[in-house]
């Protein structure tokens, strides 16, 4: 971090120009230099914390979304584009390759995606700050899942030109940091490197699950682990498995996984059978 940097060398200029300052006026300065090295995130950061940097986000404008995903239908929020936000705090990302660069969105309930970051940046993606239907004097309205009200704020990923149906796309919400990590470091652990078979099990373990569950301690954190220290496969019988992911509310009360149905028996296959290798790689 640049902070104890910044308040060395303002304090070193202080004495050089105005040694005859009170020690709590000189206190007070390096206190207001520290509080901007804080929020500003470094110019070679691969990370920042959004609620830090809310106050010096540029002016947000009205977007509409057509079919949102969380809340089922139309909607318009108050929102910057996400190529700004990185072009402004993370410009970092200008000398990576993006073919090979994840962007991960976490979120304070444990939600965990990520997404290569040439794909988000291929359509119209927005960091909402608010939501324009929300009552006077509130800046969200937080939908329910059965009898759980979900938390949208701080932010919200949205898209106006991605359908709801493209679970490829992660919309986000409830996120709070935005980071980015070369694809090959955060995989590696996780890549079926002596067998084939199982890389079509990855990825529809990567893209449908990897955002709630962790594996060998990397993902989400929202849904338990999956194989570090037993792997599901050695203490659940797949068929439960299978059923459990199709009808999760059937097998606990209040659950927050929703119903994977979008997944056919065949693609549940796959994923089952990359954990049981996975069983066999643990950390």
């Amino acid at each position: 971090m640049l902070k104890p940097l910044c308040g060395l060398l303002f304090l070193a200029v202080l004495g050089c120009n105005t040694s005859q300052k009170s020690n709590n006026e000189t206190v007070a300065d390096s206190t207001a230099v520290d509080s901007v090295a804080s929020t500003v995130p470094k110019k070679d950061s691969l990370s920042v914390y959004l609620p830090d940097i809310k106050a010096s986000l540029p002016e947000a404008q009205t977007v509409e979304v057509k079919d949102d995903p969380v809340f089922f239908k139309a909607k318009s929020y108050k929102a910057i584009p996400l190529l700004t936000v990185l072009d402004q705090f993370l410009p970092a990302y200008k000398s990576l390759d993006i073919k090979q660069t994840q962007i991960v969105f976490e979120c304070e309930d444990g939600y965990n995606p990520s997404m290569v970051l040439e794909k988000v940046l291929s359509k119209k993606a927005y960091l909402a700050l608010s939501d324009v239907d929300a009552p006077k004097g509130q800046d969200w309205i937080n939908p329910k899942k059965g009898d759980h009200e979900m938390k949208i704020a701080p932010f919200y990923i949205v898209y106006t030109d991605v359908p709801a149906k493209d679970v490829t796309f992660k919309w986000p919400y409830n996120l709070v940091r935005i980071s980015l990590s070369a694809t090959s470091e955060e995989l590696a652990v996780l890549f079926p490197k002596d067998d084939d078979t199982q890389v079509k099990g990855f990825e529809l373990f990567k893209v449908n699950c990897l955002t709630c569950h962790s594996l060998n301690k990397v993902g989400g954190k929202m849904g338990p682990e999956l194989n570090y220290p037993k792997s599901v496969t050695e203490y659940w019988q797949v068929d439960q498995i299978k059923h459990f992911v199709k009808a999760p509310t059937s097998f606990r009360n209040e659950c927050k996984m929703p119903a994977i149905t979008h997944l056919t028996d065949k693609e549940l296959d796959e994923i089952v059978s990359y954990l049981k290798y996975m069983s066999k790689h643990k950390v």
